[in-house]
């Protein structure tokens, strides 16, 4: 409740003057409150995020809706699987911590060793974090280059995820570098 409070004190400029008091959204013109007026601020009051960048690129439907829920951090890892009262191991399959969104696709030793190759082979530093990944780490790169980074990461994302898919309900014990390298470049050749 404090936070929508203090999103409308600020989206309200309050200012003390002497007299009576009036009320005026500063999002519209007519100084009056609309619904819209206030979800457009909170659309745009986000951090950028280049979703119609994703629904653009040239990859399968079922990679955009997943780099989707990866932006929103809304994938079934074993935390938001704890979150709805799932009662299993929180220890990610490829080390001994806690899996998260942040850890699986960044922090896992597994994880960074991929990174670290991709750095090696295009000099392109890894991002820092998942919100790093989709809002200001490309911002150095052309739109052109843009694309084909983002159709890269896409097809690395996914590989680390089916990668750790197979090792849960599959139990296919693989050296997961090597299938994750593997599976990106096929997924980015196609």
């Amino acid at each position: 409740m404090v936070e929508w409070q203090n999103l409308v004190a600020q989206i309200a400029h309050v200012q003390l003057v002497d007299g009576s008091d009036t009320f005026r959204w500063n999002l519209t013109n007519s100084g009056s409150f609309t619904v819209r007026s206030f979800y457009l601020h909170l659309l745009d009051s986000q951090p950028p995020f280049r979703h119609k960048m994703i629904w653009k690129l040239k990859i399968p439907l079922k990679i955009k809706i997943f780099l989707w829920f990866l932006q929103r951090g809304i994938l079934l890892t074993k935390d938001n699987l704890a979150k709805k009262n799932w009662t299993g191991s929180q220890k990610c399959c490829g080390c001994n911590s806690n899996e998260t969104i942040q850890h699986l696709f960044l922090d896992c030793p597994y994880a960074r060793l991929v990174w670290r190759i991709i750095f090696f082979a295009t000099g392109l530093t890894p991002p820092r974090s998942i919100r790093h990944m989709f809002n200001s780490w490309l911002s150095n790169q052309s739109k052109k280059i843009r694309r084909v980074i983002w159709v890269g990461v896409a097809a690395v994302c996914w590989a680390i995820w089916r990668c750790r898919n197979d090792l849960i309900f599959n139990k296919i014990k693989v050296n997961l570098v090597l299938q994750v390298i593997f599976r990106g470049t096929s997924w980015f050749h196609f």
